[in-house]
């Protein structure tokens, strides 16, 4: 599975913004594309191409951060994207609340650099240290190394209960998780300081079947991991959703469904509602789009604040999945879980320094 390519990404937002029959673009999937279209589309003319996303859930791309963050990506001092995602410091307090009832009590994180990984790294940091979970380091790893086991020989001297890994399937992650159970061994149910082993959590960025196909870059290795993902799970929507991913489904020819291909339907609903209330000029499906509500929608009720986020949001949208990896499958463990408050407020703290 490729990675997404940071020029290919800035040649479609320039191309988005040139094209002046758009009116708006439905993406990105991911958040470290999206950090570079943004402000492309942000400066289109016509006052900018609105931008909705179904995935990116990097929250540095909406709220306050170090860095001069979000306000380096809208230069024209206008918000141009929005997301029907939640951002990553409630993702960071579903983790690291889910790691302590499965009784952890130590753990070491690690990250890609990059804007996505490095986020919910810092966000599950900041959310483990509100619950007392001892963080035992906090390291950066390098995608593009063949080899990860000098890397998880230093993390066993510490010994853990746990490691979480902010990063994306298409980093090698494949060869990632081998050695980390080469090293450390399997992914257990259980930490090491309960008589289990070294447990393995992981992000959306991971959360995909894929992760087990060693011809997408996966590992059976995977399994006994666990993985959270925004939303239900799929065998628990229904209605109108429900419709959409069994629809959808016949479509992939016997391939799994993505989970966040829910999110994609609800934005392009939101996308499409906002054209058709405005008078077909981009600053007019800007407005409306910030004028969004919602009720009972693909994935719950919900309006978008002035940054482009979900607020008072009520069902899946609000929610999180948590899967586990079992025989080469994401199998739901825990379903439509939703962050503390105080959990996401630390997660956002420590990603704002």
């Amino acid at each position: 599975m490729a990675k997404w390519d940071p020029t290919k990404c800035s040649a479609n937002a320039h191309a988005y913004a040139g094209d002046s029959s758009l009116l708006g673009v439905i993406g990105t999937f991911n958040s470290g594309c999206a950090a570079i279209e943004i402000p492309v589309t942000n400066k289109a003319p016509g006052g900018g191409l609105q931008m909705i996303s179904p995935a990116n859930t990097y929250g540095c791309l909406t709220e306050p951060c170090a860095g001069n963050e979000p306000e380096k990506y809208y230069p024209s001092g206008t918000r141009t994207y929005a997301r029907v995602a939640p951002s990553d410091p409630n993702q960071g307090a579903v983790q690291a609340k889910f790691m302590q009832q499965q009784g952890v009590k130590s753990l070491y994180i690690l990250n890609d650099k990059e804007a996505y990984g490095l986020g919910v790294a810092k966000n599950t940091e900041g959310a483990a240290k509100a619950l007392g979970i001892k963080i035992l380091g906090f390291s950066a790893f390098d995608p593009k190394s063949t080899n990860f086991q000098a890397l998880f020989t230093k993390i066993k001297n510490t010994n853990p209960d746990a490691i979480f890994i902010g990063g994306l399937i298409d980093e090698n992650s494949g060869q990632l998780i081998n050695d980390k159970v080469s090293v450390l061994g399997p992914n257990t149910a259980k930490p090491a300081s309960a008589g289990g082993g070294v447990m393995l959590f992981l992000p959306d960025g991971y959360t995909t079947p894929a992760i087990f196909l060693r011809s997408q870059g996966g590992t059976p290795n995977a399994n006994g991991a666990y993985f959270s993902v925004a939303g239900v799970g799929l065998d628990k929507y229904k209605g109108a959703a429900l419709t959409f991913i069994d629809g959808f489904k016949k479509t992939l020819n016997g391939a799994a469904l993505n989970p966040y291909a829910i999110l994609a339907a609800q934005a392009a609903q939101v996308m499409l509602s906002a054209i058709s209330k405005s008078d077909g000029t981009r600053g007019s499906v800007i407005s409306e789009v910030y004028k969004t509500k919602v009720t009972n929608g693909l994935i719950g009720s919900f309006s978008l604040n002035a940054n482009g986020d979900l607020s008072g949001a009520s069902g899946a949208s609000v929610l999180y999945t948590i899967y586990v990896g079992k025989g080469n499958n994401l199998v739901t463990f825990v379903n439509g879980v939703g962050p503390v408050a105080s959990l996401t407020q630390a997660a956002r703290k420590e990603a704002a320094g």
